[in-house]
């Protein structure tokens, strides 16, 4: 068992159910599944923006059958995209937004959607991308096992445009069950040729409705062998959504996680995980 250390790191007041994270220049981008907004937290002198994806009334607290239900947010560039989990036809848009001016512009995901489906051979009712990432030049999408099929899938999408022109494989990742309690990816970032991923559990088969907490699980898959090459239990009681890597120091990686409380609060909790672990290519 590798050695490691879950502790708070900062609590952000004026955000609840935090879906998906990024770090960068001391900063720290978030989503949230029941909002239209992207959070930016600036660490230095404790500020919160909010930027408009999409103004609709109301902005905040969003009942679940309307909700874009934004899960996924990753950085490439100057570009912040953030994605809807495409669990319902409502939740297939994901945004871009530049770094520099704030300019935001719509994404229509349907199409990437319905070939991811089609490429994996998945049903409606499981597909959930619940997080995104890079590998090399590709886009890595990650779909969370919790519909009835229980199927863990990564998505390799090769392609500057995530409407047309794009090239999808996929292949199928068997996570533990653990307590008796299957786990379904919920978030991911890279390392060199690793992808370090959280993956959550939950009582119940739905990529609709939430379930009991079962705890979230910590992995690393060999993006090479496509293997899972570690796991452990970083919590047996909280549901991470999001990570980011927070910082690289010899055989010590730190992540910075968002717990997602299902929107029963206004504050969001952030948490730092450092996990002993040597990363070689």
């Amino acid at each position: 068992m590798n050695e490691f250390y879950l502790n708070i790191f900062l609590k952000i007041f004026g955000i609840s159910a935090a879906s998906g994270i990024e770090y960068t220049e001391n900063r720290i981008y978030l989503i949230s599944d029941n909002s239209n907004y992207l959070y930016e937290y600036q660490i230095a002198n404790d500020t919160l923006s909010k930027h408009v994806l999409m103004q609709k009334s109301p902005m905040e607290q969003i009942k679940k059958s309307e909700k874009m239900d934004l899960e996924a947010i990753h950085i490439k560039g100057d570009t912040v995209f953030v994605l809807g989990s495409g669990s319902t036809p409502i939740r297939e848009l994901g945004f871009s937004v530049s770094k520099k001016d704030r300019q935001i512009n719509t994404i229509q995901l349907s199409n990437l959607y319905q070939n991811m489906r089609k490429n994996a051979n998945i049903d409606p009712s499981d597909f959930n991308i619940e997080g995104i990432t890079q590998y090399r030049n590709n886009w890595l999408f990650l779909n969370r096992g919790n519909g009835p099929g229980g199927r863990n899938v990564i998505f390799d999408v090769i392609g500057d445009s995530l409407t047309d022109d794009f090239q999808i494989s996929s292949y199928e990742i068997n996570l533990p069950q653990i307590n008796g309690l299957s786990f379904g990816f919920s978030g991911a970032t890279v390392i060199g040729n690793s992808l370090c991923f959280i993956a959550t559990a939950e009582e119940g088969k739905s990529t609709y409705e939430d379930g009991k907490v079962g705890g979230t699980l910590f992995g690393i898959i060999n993006l090479n062998t496509k293997e899972i090459q570690f796991n452990q239990i970083i919590s047996q009681s909280q549901k991470f959504e999001g990570i980011s890597l927070y910082d690289l120091q010899n055989d010590t990686a730190s992540f910075l996680l968002c717990e997602d409380d299902d929107g029963t609060t206004d504050t969001s909790s952030i948490f730092k995980l450092d996990i002993a672990y040597s990363f070689t290519d």
